[in-house]
């Protein structure tokens, strides 16, 4: 598989045109082939590039050292003032023809302007002196394999001010980058395309040449010429409106300036929709963009993005600063969802909540999804990073606020319990890999930069922000946010930046602490050792230790240290830590006040810093009764849990004892505690087969005998007034029992799933997942092809 992914790579990259391996390996076994194909599949192609996406478990594919083509960024010497870019796509012919001029200042004398273009035909290329009204034609080269433009010029181009005037054209391409073709049905079943954008990290080139560069800002002005009955958005409102001189069936939209942007953030979408629509309290317009028929399904995510643009105003004491906000929807999209500033594009599944049929977990989604891109109108937007290579800084501050706005806005929600469980626990899994990465990578080729969006950069990167608002405080810790964004809007920044904003808000000598953090891949294991006073001593000795956690047992020894912040609550003071501090060397010994002999001690409450904690037996057996009573709260809950489950699976404690602490959640309440358990014992399911043969059976009864008291509780309908937490948690309980074969789960599983596809009665939302879950683990390829109808 490598060797196959090796060549393809060289291949695309114009080092080889040898096609031998590749035939000689689809042309293999059957289940060779399938490999090849469904791991080929999740990578996205270009004519001339293969842009690399993030696969769990696989490094980057690399070309040999000496076969790479050294990356050259854009020269500096010209930089671009104002865009102005007129299109128009051909819906038919799925083609686009485009107009352009570009205001630049020449610093130096030079006769050659470079910048980006890629799938695009640069026809004519013209610089006028602002000054002199004097005009060059250019040389216009392709460099295809840097996807950039070259224009020379007879004339030396002195330093000052001009205008560049382009001509070009493009396809509406399948790749769903740049400026792409959506395929849709209309009502009655016809086919049509509409047209939008997806410009990160590297896709504005495919629309028009530009310096496509996150550091290279400029202003922008878009005109649109489409058709009179579809719909056309931009970053800002329509400013004109006018009728086509050249076809009556076609309008002129021209849209407003823009704030000084990156291009990667430009956006426009053309296509048939319906909206609705609201204003924030200060009254920016805010509309959601549905399918034709289906602006019901928008209300929820409009509600959600009124009030998370105010939330974040106040928040970080910034204004957002644009005249409008609109969310739309493509019908084909690459991701989620991206933050383009003012036009925010969305697939459907990320945006749209059916009002009837839609369940709780798709709500919480939808409104994480549309919180974390608006964030991004401060981070990522109005201060951009200087290069991909500090990605992590956008990302990594989106995922931690999109928990902080939705946990203000909907308290019910219990979102961050729903972080520890899954953004957490799933960035500490892949961590803990030999083949992680750092949050800071050095990026140098766009092929390279699609490598990084993964559950490094955003989702430890947003474990370690929240460790830092632990660690100097929320106060500081918005002074420093503030300071950050105040400072260096409408420019570019790099992690340092961050940091010095952050220790001079508090005081703390942050960048010290946090570069151990975003420098080295992988987190420590923190283990605690107790010295108990047999005497009646009101305080207890506690060593703490830090060794690098890996999750593989041919992991090669390692010494990385980091700079580690921490906090102890005790029985006494379960809620408010007693003791803080940080563990700068390999171990350090503290003195806990007010801990009496039989008083249990606890590293990290709220699970807020980014590591693993290993207790001696007899520490963990005094944790057990607040665990099981709920006097620890359910974000330690959940830590313990996570520990210990990733603590058994990379061999560090006896399977047994994290079973007999598995056991002790038979009563447990809180979907998210509940949620890792049944993730937990899942994974360790195999471990036990292994462990014990033929055992499969026995861990099944004893996944049941934890979760069956709750699905009684739970049971399968929901009441009128029943919280968001129980919908999840039923979600949750009955997935679990019906697939370790409960008894009256599956009986019930099945009698729902027949009445569901008789049309007797629509399963809802909330427990489609436990009945097809369950009549597909149980059932034949008789129940297989009823569930694809």
């Amino acid at each position: 598989v490598y060797r196959y992914l090796h060549q393809f790579h060289r291949i695309t990259l114009g080092i080889t045109n040898d096609l031998t391996f590749i035939t000689t390996a689809l042309a293999g076994p059957l289940a060779t082939r399938l490999t090849l194909i469904s791991i080929r599949s999740r990578f996205c192609f270009t004519k001339s590039r293969l842009y690399i996406a993030y696969i769990k478990n696989l490094g980057p594919i690399s070309t040999m050292a000496n076969e790479k083509r050294p990356f050259l960024r854009l020269p500096t010497n010209v930089s671009p003032i104002l865009y102005e870019v007129k299109l128009q796509p051909d819906l038919r012919k799925l083609t686009f023809r485009g107009w352009e001029n570009i205001s630049v200042k020449v610093k130096d004398p030079t006769n050659k302007i470079v910048l980006n273009a890629f799938e695009i035909v640069v026809e004519t290329a013209k610089l006028e002196g602002k000054d002199t009204g004097k005009l060059q034609s250019a040389e216009i080269s392709t460099i295809v394999e840097d996807e950039k433009v070259e224009f020379s010029f007879p004339e030396v181009i002195k330093p000052g001010e001009y205008n560049l005037h382009l001509e070009f054209t493009g396809i509406l391409n399948d790749q769903l980058r740049g400026f792409y073709r959506n395929k849709y049905k209309t009502a009655d079943g016809e086919v049509r395309y509409a047209a939008g954008t997806h410009f990160e990290a590297t896709g504005a080139r495919r629309a028009y040449p530009c310096w496509d560069e996150p550091a290279i800002k400029a202003k922008f002005v878009f005109t649109l010429v489409v058709p009179r009955d579809r719909v056309a958005v931009s970053n800002m409102p329509v400013e004109k409106e006018v009728a086509s001189p050249t076809d009556p069936d076609l309008k002129e939209l021209t849209f407003g300036v823009t704030p000084v942007m990156s291009t990667y953030l430009t956006a426009f979408v053309v296509g048939e929709y319906d909206f609705v629509e609201d204003k924030t309290p200060d009254g920016t317009p805010v509309r959601v963009y549905t399918p034709l028929g289906q602006k019901e399904w928008g209300k929820f995510a409009l509600e959600v993005a009124t009030r998370s643009l105010p939330y974040y105003e106040w928040y970080f004491n910034v204004p957002y600063g644009l005249p409008k906000l609109d969310l739309i929807t493509l019908t084909e999209f690459p991701i989620g969802a991206m933050e383009n500033w003012g036009l925010v594009t969305y697939r459907e599944s990320c945006l749209l909540v059916d009002p009837v049929n839609s369940s709780a977990k798709t709500r919480n989604y939808v409104a994480l999804i549309v919180a974390h891109e608006l964030s991004h109108n401060w981070f990522g937007n109005l201060v951009t990073m200087d290069w991909w290579t500090d990605l992590w800084l956008k990302e990594g501050f989106a995922t931690w606020i999109e928990y902080q706005c939705i946990d203000a806005l909907y308290p019910e929600f219990n979102v961050w319990s729903q972080f520890i469980k899954d953004d957490q626990s799933r960035a500490l899994c892949l961590d803990a890999l030999s083949n992680s990465h750092p949050v800071e990578v050095q990026v140098g080729h766009p092929a390279e930069i699609d490598e990084i969006f993964d559950v490094i950069s955003y989702q430890k990167g947003a474990s370690l922000i929240r460790m830092l608002q632990a660690h100097i405080g929320d106060e500081a810790f918005r002074k420093g946010m503030t300071l950050y964004l105040t400072r260096h809007q409408f420019s570019n920044t790099r992690t340092s930046d961050m940091w010095a904003a952050m220790g001079e808000a508090s005081g703390e000598d942050v960048a010290s602490v946090m570069d151990t953090w975003t420098s080295q891949m992988g987190f420590p294991l923190v283990k605690v050792v107790e010295e108990v006073a047999q005497s009646d001593s009101n305080a207890r000795s506690v060593t703490l230790s830090q060794q690098k956690f890996s999750s593989q047992a041919d992991s090669p020894a390692s010494n990385s240290m980091w700079k580690v912040p921490f906090s102890v609550t005790t029985s006494r003071s379960p809620s408010t830590p007693v003791l803080r501090g940080v563990l700068k060397g390999a171990s350090v010994t503290v003195r806990v006040p007010n801990c009496r002999p039989g008083d249990w001690i606890k590293i990290n409450p709220n699970q807020s810093m980014f590591y693993h904690v290993q207790y001696e037996p007899e520490s963990l057996a005094r944790l057990m009764p607040a665990m099981r009573d709920g006097v620890l709260p359910p974000e330690d809950r959940i830590g313990l849990l996570t520990d210990l489950f990733a603590l058994a699976r990379a061999n560090c404690v006896d399977i047994v004892d994290v079973l007999r602490a598995a056991a002790s959640f038979r009563a447990e309440s809180n979907f998210a505690v509940c949620g890792k358990l049944a993730s937990g014992l899942a994974g360790l399911s195999p471990l036990v087969q292994q462990a014990c043969q033929d055992e499969k059976e026995k861990f099944q009864k004893f996944t049941i005998n934890i979760f069956s008291d709750m699905g009684r509780r739970l049971g399968w309908d929901a009441a009128e007034d029943e919280t968001h937490s129980n919908k999840l948690m039923r979600e949750t309980v009955l997935t679990r029992l019906g697939s370790a074969g409960h008894e009256d789960t599956k009986v019930e599983a099945f009698r729902r799933f027949e009445d569901h596809c008789q049309g007797v009665r629509v399963l809802s939302g909330d427990i489609r997942t436990p009945v097809y879950a369950t009549v597909l683990t149980h059932g034949d390829s008789k129940i297989f092809d009823q569930l694809m109808k």
